[in-house]
């Protein structure tokens, strides 16, 4: 007969995301996890089969931070910009849990949930603009959020909140400015210059 467990999924997850929270990403181990919660590594793999599942264990708490996170952010206009200060906000309070998104095959930055999108149903609403174009928008703005979050990781004295919502904003007025134009992007590609004609000097 199995021995019960001792903590819950939800738990040994939240336990994970603390370690993280304050030692890194690389700090989550099952030794880690064992001192956290105070316990052998018995009832940790009582609940888990192994290592892997309570890192997605901790990657699905992470996510469900951010979300509570966010949650109230089209009780706000416009509803993207306030979506993209506080994703920007959280990097900055939670560096090592934003990290985890940074991870390869993690979908909550490299795939912007709907959540994010749906922030700009008025921007459709209130503009000529067509369901491409709202998409490209969106692709702009989500893209130049993450990577001001990623910086911001880096730098945060450098950008400061004030600097961060003109940034976004410029961003935001530069691209639907253009897309309401109705103008085509000119796609250059970078060519290898030139020399220069020297002139032989006699």
């Amino acid at each position: 007969m199995p021995r019960s467990a001792f903590f819950s999924k939800e738990a040994i997850a939240e336990a994970g995301l603390e370690i993280i929270r304050r030692h890194g990403v690389e700090a989550l181990t099952a030794r880690a996890l064992s001192k956290q919660l105070g316990c052998s590594l018995s009832p940790i793999f009582t609940v888990f089969d192994n290592m892997e599942e309570i890192q997605i264990a901790v990657r699905q708490a992470a996510a469900a931070l951010f979300s509570e996170y966010v949650k109230d952010v089209q009780d706000y206009q416009p509803a993207f910009k306030e979506y993209g200060m506080r994703l920007i906000r959280f990097a900055r309070e939670e560096q090592n849990i934003f990290r985890l998104f940074l991870e390869r095959g993690n979908s909550l930055i490299c795939n912007a949930p709907a959540a994010a999108m749906n922030c700009l149903d008025g921007i459709k609403e209130s503009s000529q603009l067509t369901d491409d174009q709202v998409l490209i928008l969106y692709r702009q703005l989500w893209a130049f959020t993450c990577g001001i979050a990623i910086l911001a990781t880096q730098s945060p004295e450098e950008y400061q909140e004030e600097l961060i919502s003109s940034m976004i904003s410029t961003q935001f007025i530069s691209t639907l400015s253009f897309l309401e134009s109705g103008k085509e992007v000119k796609n250059v590609t970078p060519q290898l210059k030139q020399p220069a004609y020297k002139r032989e000097v006699k």
